[in-house]
This record gives C-alpha cells, sequence and structure tokens, in this order.
C-alpha cells in the first residue's frame, strides 16, 4: 500500500520545521455513506465479553454526523483539512492492522455500513455505523492486541518501517473507550499519533492527534477533544 500524500507531507515538514501534520485520517467530511468494505480484521484472541445478541441497533447516517467534531471544538489554531491523509500503510502483523485502520483512509474501513469523517491539519475523526452487535465484535480483546503488537513493522511505499504500540490511559466513556500511541520511525523522522476509540451501541467514533514528541504523554488538548468525541457520540445514539 502506497504512503498518503499526507505522510510525505509529514515527513517533508518534520525535517524543515521539525513539526508534524496530521497525516493519517481520511478526507473532508462525506454527505453519503461509503460502500460497505471487506469482513471486518481479525479479532484478538482474548475476547471480552459480548453484548446480547440485538442489544445494539444499526445507527443513521444522521447520527454519524452529529457524532462528528464542530470547527470550535478543537484546539484553537487547528484548521480543517479536508485532503489530510489517505493511508498510513501496512502492517506485517494481522493483529496490529487494526491500529492502522482506526485512524486511516478507508471507504467504510472495519466492514462498517457507513463512516464520516471530520479532519483538521492536526487531528482527525472517523465515525463508523456498523449493523447490529459487529462494533463490539471489532474492539474484542483489545487491550490484548496493544500489548501483542508492541512492536511490528509497517510496509510504507514498499519500505519497511518499524512501528510500536502502547497503551494510553483514558477515561471511562460510552460502551467502552480506549486509547493507544502509535509511532512509526520513518528513517529520518518519527511520526507519532495519539489514538483514541469510543463505541456507543453499533457506532465507533475514533479521534487521532499527532504528536509533537513521540513517546511523550498527550497534551492537554487531546484529553479535552476525546472527552467532546465521546460525549456527542453518546447524544448522536441515545438522542
Amino acid at each position: 500500500m502506497s504512503v498518503s500524500v499526507s505522510v510525505r507531507r509529514t515527513a517533508a515538514v518534520a525535517l524543515a520545521a521539525s513539526s508534524l501534520l496530521f497525516a493519517a485520517a481520511c478526507g473532508g467530511s462525506d454527505s453519503k455513506s461509503d460502500k460497505p468494505a471487506e469482513k471486518d480484521a481479525t479479532a484478538s484472541s482474548a475476547p471480552s465479553a459480548a453484548a446480547p445478541a440485538g442489544a445494539a441497533k444499526s445507527v443513521t447516517e444522521a447520527q454519524l454526523k452529529a457524532a462528528l467534531l464542530a470547527a470550535n471544538e478543537v484546539p484553537a489554531g487547528w484548521k480543517a483539512d479536508p485532503e489530510a491523509g489517505e493511508s498510513v500503510g501496512k502492517a506485517d502483523n494481522g493483529d496490529c492492522q487494526k491500529f492502522l485502520d482506526l485512524m486511516q483512509s478507508q471507504p467504510a474501513a472495519l466492514g462498517a455500513t457507513a463512516r464520516q469523517t471530520s479532519n483538521f491539519d492536526n487531528g482527525g475523526q472517523q465515525v463508523f455505523g456498523f449493523e447490529a452487535d459487529k462494533a463490539t465484535g471489532y474492539l474484542n480483546g483489545f487491550d490484548a492486541t496493544v500489548a501483542k503488537c508492541a512492536s511490528f513493522n509497517v510496509d510504507m511505499d514498499g519500505e519497511k518501517a518499524p512501528a510500536t504500540v502502547k497503551p494510553l490511559t483514558v477515561d471511562k466513556a460510552g460502551d467502552e473507550a480506549h486509547g493507544y500511541e502509535l509511532v512509526i520511525d520513518a528513517g529520518p523522522v518519527k511520526m507519532g499519533f495519539d489514538n483514541y476509540v469510543v463505541r456507543k451501541g453499533a457506532a465507533l467514533s475514533t479521534f487521532s492527534a499527532t504528536t509533537k514528541q513521540p513517546g511523550a504523554a498527550p497534551s492537554a488538548d487531546f484529553k479535552t477533544v476525546t472527552a467532546t468525541v465521546a460525549k456527542k457520540l453518546d447524544q448522536a445514539i441515545t438522542g
């Protein structure tokens, strides 16, 4: 899988100005849902308790749009960037691919039936709608998979780049919430991304933000935005 335009731009800017642009979320907000993608990614071998059959109802396009971040809900100075990122790459370990899929651009990724996006130059959001309980299944064993994928490789433009994943502590939200940092060593520059995913019923809302210093604790802005992401998803789904 080829490296996105934004990933290339990220490396160039980092070398020139020691800063990173958001390189992983998909394009601007969609007015229509994407076509269904391939089957769900492989779940972890250490599943969590699944919700009872029929417990999660499919979400509407309007609900997904209502869960998107608005320009006044992100840190000051962030600018909308509809052209942000297309693809980070492909993991050499299938279980680790979900940590890329949760942040990179793919038509209705994760086996979802619909997707909406909201992207800025320093971060981006994706909201996915699933059928019934498939959202629960996608996150089965999430914490165990984080530990399993502490170190792996990402194929970027035919070259292997070492990558690491570590858990980030996040507040409880929705039906479940997870945080992780992804760092990709792309030769002359390391690209770091703080990531958040929260589930409410049959919907997932994800948020990714570039880090100024990979490996450091997330900024205060990250916690503020993730709290808003969780609140908006809850309001969109429960009404």
